[in-house]
């Protein structure tokens, strides 16, 4: 019996060695590890380390799972797992460094340009740059994990040398490397398997663009856009901006990056009078391998200077018949389908009365297709105390406003009524606390074709102030606006915005000249000396302490801007007068300190008849006192 079983026995050992033999996973060989990673500055970065495609000493690296997956069903001790890893640091295609888990190098360390017979044969180099001390420093490991009975996996890891638990996946740096996995067990069965595998830069470059961008028509009928003209930045996670090649194409003329038949990028695209109005463009980034990406926005081709399409004759006026400058215009849809930059506003290329610009073939003669003259500069230009007068008197129903125009123009605040909010919003503005009104533009524009019905209310009516641009342009009719200078209601805005001040004498406002002390206040009275209806003025208080400003009667102190070294006033009530209490900043002569100007408010005075005058400050001189001969005292006196 016994012998019958020790043949059984022998009989079966070789099913049993069999069945102990290790068994591989092999990956396929290239394997390949695509890296989305950011370029991190505290592995492979050292001046000995240089990697040729950027020109850098920072070589670039991935994360980089190296496993193998096996069985062993050899009862009989534990699996021998050796690794030995080929890099190829220099990525010129030879592997010039050798790890060999059997004989790992000291932690942070690889032996560049060392042999599988002399393992420390080359020079060593470091990998780990972090802030961090030696013993936390990375150095090559192996990991064999159970998963399964039989069923295991080894993997390549970087170890923490203060803590051996702390294992993470490798960062080797791009190129292609080669890793030779040998196995054996105490059952005499050995396995190997060697695999290339590569680590690549797979992430495309970022592109952003600058949004909404315009470009004007030359004369030639062309213009040339640069792919740079569209960059607002692009960045990548390998290469430097600096490296990353710009090509932009019209969308849909193409895919990929854009090339020119030669090889170079395609970095212009040119645009003519048949692309007036909105075109996207692509503008693409490519990296040095290959990797590219696009971002795509809209680019607004204008004729600004009218070299395509019709012209249409426009006539802009002041509705009294002078000339308005500085006009632009706004041309575009009500409520445009497509995002459109700031307004097209289109500078008077012509006079000031009349000019002309071209058609834009994207916007076809339909109603949602408007044309509206703009300005608003110069708020001031023809503001000043006879307009508050005007106003007044047209609020007191004492003299009434006759014209629809006159009548939008005393809409201040724009609220489609006359009041008093309109006279505190035009004080504001000839005082210098506002520079500009904030609810309304410095003009107004209305087509010269409207009819008032109620010509005393042209509230009433909704103010054409654009025009559709098909109307008008089919029948060849020309675009009439009649120009509204918000504010002025005595006509006198000009060029320049000044008052025309007649030759008459200034209103004087007199004082007692003073010898001043600055430890003395004074109060000091201010009144016309003539008659006038009202009046505004800048006073220089440059060498003085304003304490205080005594308004009297109707004033108030909105009828007051105080600035730095000047104080502006406006009233436009008759021989009205206000105090000051002042302290000057030094001693000397009343009459040499305190002066009027036109710096910020112009110092001019009206008559009841609309007549304008300068404004004078007059100083009494100081008088002497007279020589008088008094009783002597004591009287009589002996010596």
């Amino acid at each position: 019996m016994t012998r019958y079983l020790t043949l059984i026995a022998f009989a079966f050992l070789p099913f049993f060695v069999s069945a102990q033999a290790i068994q591989v996973q092999c990956p396929s060989s290239p394997a390949s590890y695509a890296d989305f990673s950011t370029n991190s500055p505290l592995f492979w970065k050292a001046p000995y380390w240089w990697d040729a495609l950027i020109q850098l000493n920072d070589l670039a690296e991935g994360d980089v799972n190296l496993e193998l997956n096996f069985t062993d069903s050899c009862t009989l001790g534990t699996t021998h797992v050796r690794y030995i890893l080929y890099l190829d640091l220099d990525n010129n295609g030879l592997s010039e460094t050798i790890v060999d888990s059997d004989s790992l190098p000291p932690s942070n360390t690889v032996y560049f340009g060392n042999t599988e017979t002399n393992l420390k044969a080359g020079t060593p180099r470091q990998f780990d740059f972090r802030q961090v001390n030696n013993l936390a420093k990375y150095g090559f490991g192996l990991n064999v994990d159970s998963i399964a009975p039989f069923s295991k996996s080894t993997a390549v890891r970087w170890k923490n040398g203060a803590a051996t638990a702390n294992n993470v996946v490798p960062q080797l740096p791009y190129g292609t490397h080669k890793i030779k996995w040998i196995l054996s067990n105490a059952c005499n069965s050995t396995k190997s398997c060697t695999y290339d595998f590569t680590v690549r830069d797979t992430k495309k470059p970022t592109v952003v663009m600058v949004n909404l961008l315009s470009v004007n028509l030359m004369p030639s009928g062309n213009a040339k856009v640069l792919a740079s003209d569209l960059l607002q930045y692009v960045e990548d996670n390998y290469a430097p901006s600096a490296q990353i090649l710009l090509g932009v194409r019209r969308a849909g003329t193409g895919t990929g990056f854009p090339f020119n038949p030669d090889g170079t990028p395609q970095n212009v695209v040119e645009f003519d009078c048949d692309d007036i109005g909105p075109n996207v463009v692509e503008l693409w980034g490519r990296d040095l391998i290959g990797n590219s990406d696009y971002a795509s926005t809209y680019l607004f081709v204008k004729d600004n200077i009218a070299v395509c399409g019709d012209t249409i004759p426009c006539e802009l006026k002041f509705y009294n018949g002078g000339p308005i400058e500085d006009i632009s215009i706004y041309f575009g849809p009500v409520s445009p389908p497509l995002p459109t930059p700031t307004p097209d506003l289109i500078p008077n290329p012509f006079d000031s009365t009349c000019f002309s610009f071209s058609y834009s073939n994207w916007f076809p003669p339909q109603p949602d297709v408007v044309i509206r003259p703009y300005n608003d500069l110069d708020h001031l230009n023809g503001i000043n105390t006879w307009d508050l007068i005007l106003l007044k008197r047209h609020i007191l129903a004492q003299e009434p406003l006759d014209n629809p125009y006159k009548l939008i123009a005393a809409d201040v605040n724009k609220s489609g009524t006359i009041t008093l909010f309109d006279r505190s919003e035009l004080i504001k503005l000839i005082v210098g606390t506002y520079v500009k009104l904030p609810a309304n533009t410095s003009w107004r524009f209305v087509d010269k074709n409207q009819v008032f019905p109620i010509p005393l209310n042209p509230f009433t009516e909704i103010l054409r102030e654009s025009l559709p641009y098909g109307q008008w342009s089919l029948q060849g009719m020309p675009l009439s606006f009649m120009g509204i200078k918000i504010g002025d209601l005595d006509n006198s805005a000009n060029l320049t915005g000044e008052v025309d001040v007649r030759n008459n004498p200034a209103t004087a406002f007199n004082f007692k000249d003073q010898k001043l002390s600055p430890l003395e206040p004074i109060t000091l009275h201010f009144a016309p000396e003539s008659t006038i209806e009202g009046y505004q003025m800048t006073l220089d208080l440059s060498q003085f302490e304003l304490l205080e400003i005594i308004p009297q009667n109707d004033l108030t102190m909105n009828n007051f801007g105080v600035f730095e070294q000047a104080l502006t006033m406006v009233t436009e009530q008759p021989n009205q007068g206000f105090d000051l209490r002042l302290r000057a900043k030094q001693a000397g002569q009343l009459s040499s300190m305190l002066a009027v100007n036109d710096n910020i408010t112009r110092s001019v005075a009206f008559e009841a008849n609309g007549l304008s005058k300068g404004i004078a400050l007059h100083f009494d001189p100081i008088q002497k006192e007279a020589i008088q001969l008094n009783q002597n005292v004591p009287n009589p006196w002996h010596s």
